[in-house]
């Protein structure tokens, strides 16, 4: 008889094969997890490049009328202070960060300020060499552009930013500066005078708060910093410090800033899963199971061995048989309760061989979303993969290549439905060595929803709030992209900029809600005017709109805007502060001729001063910018008695 062995040999034994088949559910555990990781870790970077993108338009958008007002400066002369005071205070109730908006004059002393209040300390300011922004203002000064200061101590007490817009003046031909508001007496134009800066000055805290209050920025503690070193913060509580993100933040033209931002517990929880609990918790229960099989089954045997003689030895070799067969039975069906768990996921789980595509295993959602039966799904993969998974053996290579590169193995793919439509699915893919064959382990989840989510957020960002038109970005956007395409066509393009006349006096007298309704009504004749696809009517900021005319010439443009003022007129909207007693626009239009050697901004420029110059003769008129700056005016629609 073979000597029996030792019970502690065959405890080591069973020990050190509990202990690789837990090493091999953790590894498998860790595998998942880390994947997950990864999945988590590249949606959190996604939400804060978003964040940081949306603050760098958010400070862009609303120093626009600074930039207007200096163009207004540069282009028509100096105005006077009565208003220029008008359009800084508007500038400053449209923003509440603005500490004040300044005019240091041409020897760099403080000329003008508003608000008074608060900004006492810098009434008689004067901008000296030894400034920390001195260099910084005479670039901008050489360069003619506006530039972004670094963060400095303010006179009227604490940190703040200043944006320098440098100020010109046209010389006459008699070397005196253009003073005239109208612009240059017979056309006579010289070179530029500076004439100082227009300031937009902020704190730090208030701009920051200002442009995060704008944003959906919850769902991360954000730390402003300027070259490394903490300059704001702004903590929410459960914030997650091992996945924080530091985003290169561009303040206009100053690239010194980024955003630090630690997301939340909450964030993190919503973008993870539990697959990796239910993965190690079945890897460890089908070994334990196991492990308690074969010990039950050796001490069976150890059993049988000590007995003698061979009736007794049979008996009990027969009860250590059924013994073991009902252990495996119950092995059998703790596993199928497993499996069956497994089944209730949302998520498709699936197990195959890549070579000869069999399923080894796979739970009801992989094939119920897809609308096809079990059997369906199994043939389907067999015979046409392609068909239920386009692109499949691509996508098989694809993983195989993730595998040998260590990159990230989640893939968005599309799967065929049983009526030939198509389903999203997202596809977490891990390749697994075992006795030398090759298996595919896949968890696939239907992320519709997600993708429908992200594509109305990008809509969204396009669209006004209040008005429901198309938004400042979307017309830069789309202003960009037509006017190439019809400089390769030789097409024209026509631009109405618009503007409701006696606006302020409107919010005066009947109040900012009034006026909010006034710019839904004034939108929706925008829009019920425009009669082709293609055109657009966009909200440029404040009470302004501009139309976008693809393939348009005067003809076309100027009977648009005739049919516009005829709707506004029928509108009767009642305005005690103008001399019409109703609601009227003015009109500046300006036409790109086909091949004329211009870019997009002067067509912006000529519609501004074809505006400006409606405004100057009285509104409630459209003004056609004609090439050598003259101009054709057309008065604006009676309503009919």
């Amino acid at each position: 008889m073979p000597r029996p062995r030792s019970p502690w040999s065959v405890r080591l034994v069973l020990a050190l094969l509990g202990l690789a088949l837990c090493t091999a559910s953790l590894e498998l555990a860790r595998r998942v997890e880390y994947s997950q990781q990864q999945r988590v870790s590249e949606r959190v970077g996604y939400h804060a490049q978003m964040l940081a993108r949306q603050l760098e338009h958010g400070l862009d958008d609303q120093v626009d009328g600074l930039r207007r007002m200096a163009y207004r400066w540069n282009q028509h002369g100096r105005p006077t202070q009565a208003d220029w005071a008008l359009d800084a205070n508007f500038t400053l109730a449209n923003f509440p960060a603005y500490q004040s908006i300044q005019w240091l004059d041409a020897g760099l002393r403080m000329r003008w300020l508003l608000p008074l209040t608060g900004n006492e300390a810098a009434q008689h300011f004067q901008l000296t060499q030894d400034h920390p922004n001195y260099n910084l203002a005479m670039q901008a000064k050489h360069k003619g552009e506006p530039h972004f200061s670094h963060s400095f101590e303010l006179v009227q007490g604490g940190r703040g930013f200043i944006l320098y817009t440098p100020l010109y003046l046209r010389r006459l031909p008699n070397g005196a500066p253009n003073g005239f508001p109208n612009g240059f007496p017979n056309g006579a134009m010289g070179e530029p005078a500076f004439d100082g800066f227009l300031q937009g000055v902020f704190r730090v805290d208030a701009l920051m708060d200002a442009l995060l209050d704008n944003l959906d920025s919850q769902d991360f503690s954000v730390h402003l910093l300027e070259f490394e070193r903490p300059l704001y913060s702004r903590e929410v509580p459960h914030a997650l410090a091992t996945l924080q993100q530091q985003v290169p933040l561009h303040l206009l033209n100053n690239q010194h800033f980024a955003l630090q931002l630690s997301p939340t517990q909450q964030l993190v929880d919503s973008l993870s899963s539990p697959l990796p609990r239910i993965v190690l918790g079945a890897g460890l229960t089908i070994s334990l199971l196991l492990i308690a099989a074969l010990a039950l089954a050796l001490e069976n045997r150890r059993r049988a061995d000590a007995l003698q003689g061979s009736n007794r030895r049979l008996h009990e070799e027969i009860d250590r048989r059924e013994q073991v067969e009902q252990h495996l039975r119950d092995s059998r069906e703790r596993l199928q309760l497993v499996l069956d768990l497994t089944g209730k996921s949302r998520d498709g789980l699936f197990i195959l061989d890549p070579q000869s595509r069999e399923i080894l295993h796979m739970n009801q959602a992989t094939y119920n979303s897809l609308g096809l039966s079990a059997e369906a799904f199994v043939e389907g993969l067999k015979t046409d993969p392609e068909r239920l998974l386009p692109g499949f053996h691509t996508w098989i290579e694809q993983v195989r290549q993730a595998h040998r590169q260590h990159l990230p193995k989640i893939f968005q793919r599309e799967l065929r439905r049983a009526d030939g439509s198509h389903q999203a699915a997202e596809i977490s893919a891990q390749l697994v060595s075992f006795n030398g064959h090759e298996y595919l382990i896949g968890v696939a989840r239907d992320n519709s929803e997600r993708l429908e989510l992200e594509a109305q957020l990008q809509r969204l960002s396009q669209q006004d709030g209040l008005t429901g038109l198309y938004n400042r970005r979307f017309f830069d956007q789309q202003l960009q992209a037509e006017w190439r395409r019809l400089r390769r066509l030789a097409a024209p393009m026509a631009l109405l900029m618009l503007d409701i006349d006696y606006f302020k006096a409107y919010n005066d007298t009947l109040g900012h809600l009034a006026g909010d309704e006034a710019l839904r009504q004034v939108s929706r004749v925008l829009q019920q005017s425009l009669q082709r696809q293609g055109d657009i009517a966009c909200r440029y900021g404040g009470e302004e709109f501009v139309i976008l005319l693809l393939d348009t010439r005067e003809e076309g443009a100027a009977y648009l805007s005739e049919r516009v003022h005829q709707l506004i007129a029928e509108l009767a909207l009642t305005h005690p502060g103008s001399p019409l007693g109703r609601l009227s626009l003015s009109i500046g239009l300006a036409i790109s001729a086909p091949n004329q050697d211009e870019q997009p901004q002067s067509l912006i420029a000529h519609s501004d001063q074809a505006l400006y110059r409606a405004k100057q003769e009285g509104r409630n008129r459209t003004c056609i910018w004609m090439p050598g700056d003259s101009f054709t005016l057309r008065t604006g629609h009676e309503p009919a008695d």
